[in-house]
């Protein structure tokens, strides 16, 4: 019996006995992938007391749902919803007066 021939790029099994190479290791990526303003946003909202905070992402924009009346959305430069016919927006770098006007109008008025 002859041993097995290799495939064009593929490297032939080792004789018998022989130990394999292990493979050669990855290259690192790129590094960590930037934080989901979608994500961040929930956590400042719960530091203002807004839990319950659903999230969801595609590649070009997120939603945030806030409450049952309250969505907002996000394509990563920008935050926004629109709030009895008025569109309101933050920049998605400014979380904390984005999640400042948003926890306003999450809580209902006070009488």
């Amino acid at each position: 019996m002859h041993p097995p021939l290799a495939r064009p790029g593929t490297p032939a099994a080792p004789p018998a006995g022989e130990p394999m190479q292990p493979p050669a290791p990855v290259p690192p990526g790129p590094g960590p992938a930037p934080a989901s303003p979608a994500a961040a946003l929930a956590r400042h909202l719960a530091g203002r007391g807004i839990t319950g905070v659903y999230t969801a992402a595609t590649i070009k924009v997120a939603v945030i749902s806030v409450t049952a009346g309250l969505t907002v959305w996000t394509d990563g430069q920008q935050l926004w919803c629109v709030v009895h016919g008025q569109r309101r927006t933050w920049p998605a770098d400014d979380l904390e007066a984005a999640s400042t006007g948003i926890a306003a109008l999450a809580r209902p008025a006070s009488p």
